[in-house]
């Protein structure tokens, strides 16, 4: 193999399971949230990584798959979340504070509010704008788990999904750039499927200190963990299909990263 794939790290408790016995001597590894590991990889600064989805449409042949590897909930998802001050039917108008780390995540909320709420929100602001309501996903989201002042309603977008079509929903899925060195890509995939296996079969290796940046104690993660698909079968292609469906009869947007 020649250089080393540059492997971008999603810094978040449902993605653990991938990294845990991946090797920087291996990888050229690298944290980035969402949004702005799709960008790297968009400007070639990443080879590869969990994109989320919606940036996966996008980007389209450019990239290439890494596997059936993904991150997709069951049901709930614990830790993508609105908190709102009204419901969701109420917030015709609405403004809508949007964490700087999501990429599909918003467009997931989009989908809702347009095919499940039938209401149309005034506005996606920053958190530092006037809003009625916030997403935020991920870490900070589990910290906040249990509600908000000031915001009475929380509402888990995996769940509002599982309940609107039935199905799972994928947030992320493995991809390399099109251009990437194939036996590169090769070696992540085969440690990827070692790794997850092993990650899987001894998860109180990652769970066993809890996950102290989301405040959750050992038990805590493991349940959460046990939320999460990591290989797409049928019924997570047939989520990505419709969410795709979903998502192009929505109007061209997306959020402002802040390193754009």
């Amino acid at each position: 193999m020649a250089d080393k794939l540059r492997v971008g790290v999603m810094p978040y408790l449902n993605s653990a399971v991938f990294y845990k016995w991946m090797k920087q001597d291996e990888f050229e590894l690298t944290e980035f949230v969402p949004r702005e590991m799709a960008l790297a990889v968009e400007r070639g600064e990443l080879d590869a990584g969990p994109l989320p989805v919606a940036e996966w449409f996008r980007l389209g042949d450019a990239l290439t798959p890494v596997g059936d590897y993904c991150v997709a909930t069951k049901q709930q998802s614990v830790s993508i979340l609105l908190f709102s001050k009204m419901m969701p039917g109420e917030m015709e108008g609405a403004r809508i504070a949007v964490t700087e780390q999501t990429a599909t995540t918003v467009q997931l909320m989009r989908v809702l509010f347009k095919e499940h709420w039938w209401v149309d929100p005034g506005a996606f602001v920053t958190r530092d704008e006037p809003h009625d309501a916030i997403l935020l996903i991920g870490d900070e989201a589990l910290r906040n788990r249990s509600g908000i002042d000031d915001y009475p309603f929380v509402h888990d977008l995996g769940e509002v999904w599982n309940e609107m079509t039935g199905l799972p929903f994928v947030y992320a899925h493995w991809v390399a750039r099109s251009d990437s060195d194939p036996e590169a890509v090769s070696e992540l995939e085969r440690t990827l499927g070692e790794g997850l296996e092993k990650s899987l079969g001894e998860i109180t290796g990652i769970t066993s200190e809890g996950w102290p940046s989301a405040d959750m104690a050992p038990e805590e993660a493991v349940s959460y963990i046990d939320q999460f698909i990591y290989r797409m079968g049928d019924r997570e292609r047939e989520a990505l299909e419709l969410f795709r469906t979903y998502y192009d009869r929505l109007p061209e947007w997306r959020p402002v990263s802040k390193i754009s």
